[in-house]
């Protein structure tokens, strides 16, 4: 009878090739660690700007040290766990080269390939995990031109620079505006720091704004 060997043990045929889509179905769904899958990219890609042996850190962010990095995502929205598409890092990383936030700026680097962009955006989708911790999980688009509510227009357009927004209780904050998403707007500060604010609690001056 035909037979198949694993572990040093013999399986019947039929036992085998079960073993072996096991194994193939556990592989596929190993989930995304910074450290091992995404963390060479950056090093690769981003480390003349953002590590430790460059003597740069833009932005304030390092993409060289997991610690550093679990920090900032509990501080702002730089990325948000299960949500690629509200994540400033994954934006920044998606739009073309000569955008005025794309990464890497025009002139300073190779970019990430489509292939690495689309690993970031799997490894924030997975919940973001680093260093044993994970947010929420979200959902990996088919096409991200065909996600309801998105497309690459929306994606790539050059903010419009900083400005004015007041809320209804007359509250001022100066942001620029990256993009709305449903009925919220993604508002960056001048530290980098992305809100996902209600545009309900806007005024009717700043919801007539995000039409301009």
């Amino acid at each position: 009878m035909t037979s198949f060997v694993a572990a040093g043990r013999v399986f019947p045929v039929k036992t085998g090739i079960l073993i072996l889509l096991q194994l193939a179905i556990g592989w596929s769904l190993q989930a995304l660690d910074y450290e091992r899958d995404i963390m060479p990219i950056f090093e690769e890609k981003c480390s003349d700007c953002h590590s430790k042996d460059s003597g740069k850190v833009k932005g304030g962010l390092r993409l060289d040290d997991p610690d550093h990095l679990l920090g900032r995502l509990s501080k702002n929205n730089l990325v948000i766990p299960g949500d690629w598409d509200a994540s400033y890092l994954f934006i920044t990383l998606y739009r073309p080269a000569g955008h005025d936030d794309a990464m890497q700026p025009e002139g300073k680097g190779e970019r990430l390939t489509p292939e690495e962009v689309e690993l970031v955006q799997r490894w924030i989708t997975e919940g973001a995990p680093i260093k044993g911790e994970r947010g929420a999980r979200g959902e990996m688009p088919e096409n991200l031109k065909d996600k309801p509510g998105e497309d690459a227009e929306s994606m790539t357009a050059k903010p419009s620079g900083p400005r004015v927004w007041t809320n209804l209780e007359g509250k001022e904050i100066t942001a620029t505006l990256l993009r709305v998403d449903g009925e919220v707007a993604l508002l960056r500060m001048a530290n980098g720091t992305v809100y996902r604010y209600p545009i309900a609690n806007l005024s009717e001056e700043s919801r007539k704004a995000l039409e301009e």
